[in-house]
């Protein structure tokens, strides 16, 4: 998230990602897919790019009824077996821009694929698009934008043995207020420059990190996501989700410290991340807007149980103080600049957000 910010050429070839529900090819932990290399049969994109193609039946009864999924409060929904491409824009900074995996995060049935916690791989993007087909096997994900999902240390587009068959465009940028992201790529959404039936706007860190006023900053966000939802060129009204960002090392106090200090921390972090994005989305659902909130902060706080995560712990406790185990949820040595997760906190943040979308307002969108 905190890195310098920049612009990338848009790249001559379209990208699309299509996910299957089972598991890739792995590199780290060739056991846990061990059959991928041979047995996962493949189906080729647009440019002659073998895709693999789930054999996987994620609802039995698929051919007799109509499949249902949960949503975040575990709800049976009805899910439409009609195949559907959402195209997807964001409006991001590093831990939006920044995706290198080299296997899909999880199984068909949504579990784990490897508890393996590299910081080789990162970036919540296609966690999220996994997790969201195999919500609804029948969505696929189109990611437009002007540039591609980087690697964190080079800013090349990703070369994850994953995600480079796939990458994703993204308007997301590393380092950046909404401010500077106005700067460099506002001009795409009054130009409607793109057609997508869903956007992304995840702020906050680099505003929180450079001390920006509260009230400035809720200002700003509510400007871009009202361009958000005026920016498509094929949608009066895409759907804008607003997200809380992920838990991280944002004004954390250092160690050794008392519970008070890191309560205030976690405090002051979640009134930024989480309440003016909650409070942005109150406003400004209006006048035909369809403004979602989607919170990455709290799961972590919570030690949310989801499928793939079923009891992981994300605290550890030193000298009797209580705080966020930044060491395990960022990839940075230094945990006092922990802003970018590595593979476990990028899967579950994914997750986490992939659950909070109703997959019935996806259904409406023709």
């Amino acid at each position: 998230m905190f890195a310098r910010f920049k612009l990338f050429c848009l790249s001559s070839v379209a990208a699309v990602l299509i996910l299957s529900g089972c598991g890739g090819g792995s590199r780290t932990t060739t056991a846990t897919h061990a059959s991928d290399n041979t047995q996962t049969p493949v189906s080729t994109d647009a440019n002659n790019t073998n895709i693999p193609v789930s054999t996987e039946t994620t609802h039995a009864s698929d051919n007799t009824q109509t499949p249902v999924s949960t949503d975040v409060n575990n709800t049976n929904i009805p899910v439409s077996t009609d195949s559907q491409t959402l195209r997807i824009y964001v409006a991001g900074e590093s831990i939006e821009e920044y995706n290198h995996m080299n296997t899909l995060p999880f199984n068909a049935d949504g579990t784990l694929s490897s508890t393996l916690n590299t910081t080789e791989e990162f970036g919540w993007m296609v966690p999220f698009a996994q997790r969201l087909q195999i919500r609804n096997p029948a969505l696929s994900i189109e990611w437009v934008g002007s540039g591609c999902w980087t690697n964190a240390d080079t800013y090349s587009c990703s070369t994850g043995t994953y995600t480079h068959q796939t990458i994703g465009h993204t308007s997301a940028v590393a380092g950046s207020s909404v401010e500077d992201w106005f700067n460099l790529h506002g001009s795409e959404l009054t130009n409607k420059s793109y057609c997508y039936d869903i956007a992304f706007a995840s702020r906050g860190g680099n505003d929180l990190n450079g001390d920006i006023d509260k009230n400035a900053y809720e200002a700003k966000l509510k400007e871009l996501v009202i361009a958000l939802d005026q920016g498509s060129n094929c949608r009066n009204h895409p759907i804008v989700y607003v997200t809380a960002h992920m838990l991280d090392a944002v004004g954390m106090v250092s160690i050794p410290s008392t519970q008070n200090d890191v309560d205030n921390w976690l405090e002051r972090q979640k009134a930024y991340y989480v309440d003016i994005a909650q409070k942005v989305v109150n406003d400004l659902n209006t006048n035909g807007r369809k403004v979602r909130f989607i919170d990455m902060w709290t799961p972590i706080y919570d030690n949310r149980a989801t499928d793939a995560f079923p009891s992981e712990d994300w605290w550890t406790t030193a000298n009797g103080v209580h705080r966020p185990n930044i060491a395990k949820i960022h990839r940075e040595d230094d945990e006092l600049y922990g802003y970018h997760p590595r593979r476990l906190a990028s899967i579950f943040v994914g997750e986490c957000a992939a659950n909070q979308v109703d997959l019935t307002q996806l259904q409406g969108i023709e």
